[in-house]
């Protein structure tokens, strides 16, 4: 009888124990998604369903396999907190899992032991967020708040992100640069993570997602001098344009933004062809390039009638954006360049490309009008009726308000002068705001 007790306690014994490890394993994976939850909740917040993330002001392809275009991540910003979204466009694919991480370099990336000599470990990134299959999850938005970012600690601002994705397919996918035919190109330089994976990531500044216009560039269009020569208002067109540069791309937004001419022009920028990669093919946003010799030419607008038709106001129907009684900014012709570079690629930031004009384009009366002051040698320029020498066209560093039509730069702006007693910093002293355009085209 004991000894049939002592069986019945140990079996007992036994069962208590099996439960026990069974619950801890419970509470094991319980613990584990309790984790990952927290993990998310502590450093970012999930858009509830409905809400549309800020417009990304930067794209990547999301690759499957090394080489299969599957969808983008899409990158924004707004007041400090970083926003990533993964979108799925490929028919009949889903995410099941993302890990997502940004980082301030591969070192401290790996200091945090999220690399290995196989390459970045998804399954230690900050970020991850699991699906089923019926879930049929094509696009998630991840938002990483400013106070996380801020711990980085980046000095100019600029940071790396690592963005994977397990797909429904079987594939693994990741975030990176990409070529519009074969995905990642890993002969373009691609930022790879070290070890024997694919593993990529790509380079992201908080700037990108600023419009501030970092040049303003202005003409007076007529190849002619005296009393049937240019009127001096210096908006026969303008073009303004902010500028980012990273690693390994060159991002220009251009903005034309008047037009105080009858005539047609095309907008076009000259870039060296060192150090962009893929050659034509890297240059993306374009309305053409072309070659020319060491260069390439990038026309950004082929037509800015096109872009900026006439607003109909009287006395000047002919004009966008110069007339005194206009009272909004509207029509802006737009375009974004997207240059990929290497480290061969010059780069200077105070002239990161050499912007002109092609009066009538298409026609053979066309002629081409530069920046007299990135060619002072033989740069283009006009006399005015008593003789004094103009050039066709202005740099300003900044946004700029220009002339009203009809209205003498030098009315506006009373330090502007001819080239010969050229004032570099004519612009920064605005003598008369009664005639300048003072609406906000940005």
């Amino acid at each position: 009888m004991k000894i049939y007790k002592k069986g019945v306690m140990l079996i007992l014994s036994m069962m208590t124990f099996g439960l026990l490890l069974q619950n801890c394993d419970n509470q094991s994976v319980v613990d584990d998604e309790l984790s990952r939850d927290l993990t998310l909740k502590k450093y970012s917040i999930m858009l509830p369903e409905g809400v549309v993330p800020p417009a990304p002001c930067k794209q990547v392809c999301l690759v499957a396999g090394q080489y299969t275009y599957t969808g983008t991540v899409d990158v924004a910003s707004m007041d400090g907190d970083v926003y990533v979204t993964y979108n799925i466009t490929e028919p009949d694919i889903y995410l099941m899992e993302i890990h997502l991480d940004i980082f301030d370099s591969e070192d401290d990336f790996k200091a945090q032991k999220k690399i290995s000599n196989g390459g970045a470990i998804p399954g230690k990134f900050t970020f991850k967020k699991t699906w089923d299959e019926e879930d049929k999850k094509t696009s998630f938005t991840v938002m990483i708040p400013a106070a996380y970012v801020d711990d980085l600690e980046s000095e100019d601002d600029c940071y790396f992100i690592a963005s994977h994705a397990a797909l429904s397919n079987g594939e693994t996918a990741w975030g990176g640069l990409c070529d519009e035919i074969d995905g990642v190109s890993f002969n373009n330089d691609v930022l790879q993570f070290p070890g024997k994976n694919w593993s990529v990531y790509f380079q992201y500044c908080m700037e990108e997602c600023d419009n501030t216009v970092n040049f303003t560039y202005a003409w007076e269009d007529l190849m002619k001098d005296g009393v049937d020569g240019n009127d001096g208002d210096y908006n026969d067109l303008v073009v303004q344009s902010g500028i980012i540069k990273t690693d390994d791309q060159l991002m220009i937004s251009f903005y034309a933004s008047a037009r105080g001419a009858d005539y047609d022009h095309a907008f076009k920028i000259r870039v060296p062809k060192l150090g962009i990669i893929g050659g034509m093919s890297g240059i993306t946003g374009d309305d053409g390039v072309v070659e020319d010799g060491t260069d390439y030419i990038i026309t950004v607008f082929s037509s800015t009638k096109a872009e900026l038709p006439g607003e109909g106001i009287a006395p000047y129907g002919f004009a966008a954006n110069t007339v005194m009684t206009d009272t909004d900014c509207d029509p802006v012709g737009t375009a974004d360049i997207t240059i990929s570079i290497n480290s061969d690629f010059v780069y200077n930031p105070a002239e990161p490309y050499d912007p002109f004009i092609t009066v009538h384009p298409g026609t053979l009366i066309a002629y081409d009008l530069n920046i007299w002051e990135l060619h002072p040698l033989d740069g283009d320029t006009w006399l005015d009726a008593g003789g004094v020498e103009y050039p066709n066209g202005i740099l300003i560093p900044y946004n700029w308000e220009w002339p009203y039509e009809k209205i003498n730069i030098t009315e506006a702006y009373n330090g502007f002068s001819g080239v010969t007693t050229w004032n570099a910093s004519w612009s920064e002293t605005l003598s008369d705001p009664s005639k300048v355009f003072d609406v906000d085209c940005d």
